[in-house]
């Protein structure tokens, strides 16, 4: 599914609207015999400048509520992912405000016209379309906060991965700074994933495909770089840690853990342990997700480190990889792993 987000653009704030609705409404002319009284004449033109400035407003605010998908129809992903990215409860009040101004906006043309119509000299027709314009920008002017406070969280909600329900997603997870940045950017098409020697880099998950061929077709495997998480109880996990859950607990087809047998990663084996089996015990749904063993930094890890680790895991010669992914040795090992995964499911 495409991200549902990814038409939202722009908000623009309150002055920004009201230039450019002013502006329109300044330069629209009504249709007037040039015969006509010039009393009848300023009626329709002042009657028309109004309308238009309000038509013009409320395009723009409906578009702006249009851009944003109704959060509780959203599939859980996307409902639950949004959720971690930004208040949805402040979105939909937001989004509620500018609704709400709507019909005040109606009520004044509606308003203003009929006052238009009983004018006397023409001087009163600029004179009450100066009025409605002041009343106008009042009531823009004060969902300015909204407006801006749109604006200002659109970039998370549209930086969502797409993700295809209909296509298998590999998810890789593990502690900050063990190396899934460089594992999903050098098996996957995206090459412009950034990848720091600092942990928690990555702060979002990020998606990268994988060509799979098979006997009558191809997919486009999905792999999804997620943030680090950290050995704790959940209450303390912040958002950037929740998305990683997200993407374990709804999406996942297959689950790559990568470990870090040296201290370059600046977190204990111990701890790495404890987070894979919370994962295989709490996030594979009764093992209908598989979980496949990843042992990461190998030209840093010496052969105790490497066997401590297979000992603690209690690994066989066979169900793990050994990867420097930095360099991509043993890489084309994992690409063939699961080339021939999702080619002996066709």
């Amino acid at each position: 599914m495409k991200n549902p987000f990814d038409r939202f653009y722009h908000v623009p704030n309150s002055q920004e609207l009201l230039d450019i609705a002013f502006k329109r409404g300044m330069k629209s002319s009504a249709q007037v015999s040039k015969n006509a009284h010039i009393l009848i004449k300023a009626k329709k033109k002042e009657s028309k400048r109004i309308k238009v400035t309000i038509d013009d407003l409320i395009n723009r605010i409906l578009n702006i509520i249009k851009m944003v998908p109704m959060i509780d129809d959203l599939p859980d992903f996307y409902r639950e992912l949004a959720s971690l990215l930004v208040n949805t409860n402040n979105l939909k009040l937001a989004l509620g405000k500018l609704n709400g101004i709507l019909p005040v906006l109606r009520q004044i043309e509606r308003e203003y016209t009929s006052k238009l119509s009983k004018i006397e000299i023409p001087k009163e027709g600029d004179q009450l379309r100066r009025a409605a314009f002041g009343r106008i920008s009042s009531i823009i002017n004060k969902q300015n906060k909204n407006l801006i406070y749109l604006n200002s969280i659109r970039g998370n909600l549209r930086e969502i991965p797409s993700i295809d329900p209909t296509s298998p997603c590999v998810v890789f997870a593990g502690y900050p700074n063990v190396g899934k940045s460089s594992l999903v950017k050098n098996i996957s098409t995206n090459k412009k994933i950034e990848v720091q020697e600092y942990p928690f880099t990555t702060k979002k998950l990020i998606l990268g495909h994988l060509e799979i061929k098979r006997k009558f077709d191809k997919i486009k495997l999905q792999c999804l770089d997620t943030p680090g998480i950290l050995d704790r109880p959940m209450t303390l996990r912040n958002n950037i840690e929740l998305q990683a859950i997200l993407a374990l607990r709804l999406i996942s087809d297959f689950i790559v853990f990568v470990f870090d047998p040296t201290p370059a990663c600046g977190y204990s084996i111990d701890s790495q342990i404890e987070l894979y089996y919370e994962i295989k015990f709490n996030f594979t749904r009764d093992g209908k997700v598989n979980l496949l063993i990843v042992i990461n930094k190998i030209d840093l890890a010496s052969p105790s480190e490497i066997e401590h680790l297979k000992k603690e895991l209690q690994l066989q010669e066979e169900g793990y990889f050994l990867t420097n992914a930095l360099t991509g040795e043993n890489l084309d090992q994992l690409i063939t792993y699961l080339n021939n995964r999702y080619t002996d499911t066709n």
